[in-house]
């Protein structure tokens, strides 16, 4: 796939006039056109600099403002709606009908991709994996943590639903904010 030049991005700009480098993403997004967020800085960065054009790239100042930000940090949030649900599935032994449904995809989520994904987010913060790589890490990582949890739980009397759930639950909350702390040391240091 060819590199976004300049060119393009002028003329996206002059076509669309996005006031925010997340609105420039979206548009270079509606037009299938496919660069990386250090890409597009770089060539941001550098019509900035001689003003062929503006936008208001806002930079979070702190870890709290990069959190705050949903387009930056959306995984953060999913990561902690999807474990907070499959407690209160598992919790309230939900059995039936779209219940059981979601505590089974939930559980899906928690047992076999959630957790690997964090951790490869922790490993790796920045773009050093391309997204298949980061699915079949993230799958197999998810897996092993499951069954580490699962035999530490067997080792005594502990080996339940709920205690399972809570353990990775709490793993999910701490590989999170692991991971979004080193996301946003990563997107720190590119500016």
């Amino acid at each position: 796939m060819p590199e976004l030049t300049i060119e393009e991005l002028i003329d996206v700009v002059k076509r669309n006039h996005p006031s925010s480098l997340a609105s420039l993403k979206r548009f270079l997004k509606d037009e299938n056109i496919n660069v990386s967020d250090e890409r597009l800085l770089q060539l941001v960065k550098q019509l900035q600099s001689d003003g062929t054009i503006t936008l208001g790239i806002k930079h979070p100042g702190s870890f709290r403002e990069y959190l705050l930000d949903a387009w930056n940090a959306w995984w953060f949030y999913l990561a902690i709606i999807v474990a907070l649900s499959e407690v209160y599935l598992v919790m309230s032994n939900a059995q039936a009908g779209a219940a059981l449904f979601l505590r089974n995809l939930f559980g899906l989520g928690i047992l076999g991709i959630i957790p690997g994904f964090l951790t490869v987010l922790i490993v790796f913060p920045e773009d050093q994996l391309n997204a298949l790589e980061k699915i079949a890490l993230s799958i197999f990582l998810s897996i092993v943590i499951s069954i580490a949890v699962g035999v530490l739980l067997g080792l005594g009397p502990y080996f339940q639903a709920s205690n399972n759930i809570i353990i990775l639950t709490v793993y999910v909350f701490l590989a999170d904010l692991g991971a979004g702390y080193r996301s946003y040391g990563s997107l720190r240091r590119s500016y």
